[in-house]
């Protein structure tokens, strides 16, 4: 009786810390040739990464790899649960069609210094579909190593509920001071018979993970309504506008670029020196909440077109800070790695990074991080604005009893101005 009861023990603390440490899915470059990853709604580059399950709209998925000779690639789905981990489903219950499709949509660059093959991938298409709402992400494998060399992660909703929210300057932390609260209503239906137990729900703020807010129960609820409200979670450091620059050809500097240096075989822009915002003023800024949009000037096609450029970030600082400097953007899909870390640089006196970026219009700011379990701070380095422009999105889900998989009901987005 012991023995069994000491191997239930131990059965239960295997599955937990299986649990525990399940992946959990981002979008970003897995191997080192893959650049400019870009996932969007087709036709719609600004909107969140999500498309409707009974609609006609669908899911693009964007990237270059580095070299002349195209690549023989395949791409596989997964169906994913709310935060991200794998769901208990098997192919069949989530997918119509076939895994393992080639992607056949490609180009080589043209007229450019830097040689790479852009990939374009339709999600629906007319090999695979999807049956169910929810999360996914769609790897792309190659055909030589047969790893992946990218995730890509979207959603798709299936219209269930309502999303009522607002934000406000006025928090629980202070008013028109530093912060932002979101609040927010989820009417949802007759499915739902235990709103604090049956619902998840995701707020995102510039659509950041590291700071994303998660709930599973309620303020309050009433008349079929769950009331999100007066959470701390819901408070959001308010940031700054995104910095900028234009690096959209390499005749004449763009915007927030102070020259631009060819040094064979391969141009330079060097990023004109961005000051500490923290102990100044706020200032308003036009700016498209840290995405980005390639572009190069006079071409027809941008995706084949535009060239590759070293960009020379420069942040002036007489001594490093204690946490470590990150460039946070859609550039580096929002991810605080290796990839958007700065280095310190005593003979400099500031934080540099050169990143290899396709020519476009790019929104960053700089942010501090203790570690990678601790959302990244734009305080020290940005400030934080309680007038700043950010863009907030709601993520309702709905798992009721029986169900094996987190269902997404509902999506609001809102814009502070």
């Amino acid at each position: 009786m012991r023995k069994n009861a000491i191997f239930i023990l131990m059965w239960v603390l295997l599955v937990i810390s299986i649990s525990t440490n399940a992946q959990v899915f981002r979008t970003g470059a897995l191997a080192e040739p893959i650049k400019t990853l870009r996932v969007s709604v087709v036709d719609n580059w600004k909107a969140a990464p999500v498309i409707d399950l009974h609609q006609n709209n669908r899911i693009e998925i964007n990237f270059d790899a580095l070299g002349a000779a195209p690549e023989y690639y395949t791409y596989r789905i997964l169906h994913c649960n709310a935060n991200w981990t794998l769901s208990q489903l098997v192919e069949s219950e989530y997918l119509a069609g076939l895994q393992n499709n080639p992607v056949e949509d490609y180009a080589n660059s043209f007229n450019t210094k830097m040689d790479y093959v852009n990939y374009r991938l339709l999600i629906p298409n007319d090999n695979v579909s999807l049956k169910i709402s929810g999360n996914y992400v769609v790897q792309v494998i190659s055909s030589e190593t047969n790893e992946p060399v990218l995730n890509a992660c979207f959603s798709v909703v299936e219209p269930q509920a309502t999303v009522q929210m607002q934000v406000s300057a006025i928090t629980d932390n202070g008013s028109n001071s530093r912060y932002q609260a979101v609040s927010f209503e989820v009417g949802y239906g007759n499915e739902i018979k235990n709103p604090a137990q049956d619902l998840k729900v995701y707020v995102l703020q510039n659509n950041r993970y590291d700071n994303e807010a998660v709930l599973v129960k309620p303020l309050n609820i009433q008349n079929r309504k769950a009331i999100y409200d007066h959470s701390p979670s819901l408070i959001f450091a308010a940031g700054n506008e995104y910095r900028s620059f234009e690096m959209t050809t390499t005749d004449y500097p763009g915007m927030n670029i102070e020259n631009i240096e060819y040094h064979s075989p391969y141009y330079h822009s060097i990023l004109r020196p961005a000051p500490l915002r923290s102990n100044r003023a706020y200032t308003f800024y036009e700016d498209i909440d840290g995405k980005v949009f390639i572009r190069h000037n006079d071409s027809e096609d941008s995706d084949i077109e535009a060239d590759y450029q070293f960009a020379h970030f420069y942040l002036p600082c007489e001594k490093p800070f204690l946490e470590k400097v990150y460039i946070l953007s859609e550039a580096f899909n929002n991810r605080l790695d290796t990839r958007s870390e700065m280095d310190y640089s005593s003979k400099d006196k500031g934080y540099v990074k050169a990143a290899l970026l396709k020519e476009g219009y790019y929104n960053y700011m700089y942010v501090t991080r203790k570690n990678a379990s601790s959302p990244a701070l734009t305080g020290p380095i940005e400030g934080d604005f309680y007038q700043t422009e950010n863009e907030y999105r709601v993520m309702v889900y709905a798992r009721t009893m029986g169900m094996r998989y987190d269902k997404l009901i509902g999506v609001q987005t809102l814009q502070f101005k």
